[in-house]
């Protein structure tokens, strides 16, 4: 799927990454003032750079945070919300050993199950996305491996 975003507008990227069991990696953001999103667990995500596509966006976020360079597939934009941001997400499979993943920004990374994620302070945007994606069938319970 292409993306619709206009590259002369400010958007910003996310990936929904699983792994065997159907669990999400979560990114637990910096407490810090000035970032979005302080001490919130979050998608790994981020702004687009002024001329990169989301696809390039994205791949660029990933390695940032985690340090995972992976096939991804572009799922869903996020429509803007009242503050005018717009997200384009991506899906993605990881088929290694979780405690492999490096931190790389943020304070600390983990896969939930989608159900867990209820107790855990989570961005709206994120959540809405999680919710469409798992409407649709392609999030929760044992992950398939899809389009990567």
């Amino acid at each position: 799927m292409a993306s619709a975003v206009p590259q002369d507008e400010p958007f910003g990227v996310a990936v929904i990454l699983t792994d065997r069991l159907g669990r999400v990696l979560m990114h637990l953001r910096d407490d810090v003032p000035g970032i979005a999103w302080p001490g919130y667990w979050s998608l790994p995500s981020g702004l687009a750079e002024p001329g990169e596509t989301p696809a390039e966006a994205v791949s660029r976020e990933l390695r940032e945070e985690t340090g995972l360079s992976l096939s991804l597939t572009q799922r869903l934009e996020h429509p803007p919300g009242p503050d005018g941001d717009r997200v384009v997400f991506f899906t993605g499979f990881w088929h290694g050993d979780p405690a492999t993943i490096p931190l790389t920004e943020g304070v600390k990374l983990e896969f939930y199950p989608p159900s867990g994620l209820a107790g855990l302070r989570v961005p709206p945007f994120v959540t809405e996305a999680l919710q469409q994606l798992q409407d649709v069938g392609l999030l929760g319970g044992a992950a398939d491996e899809v389009d990567l």
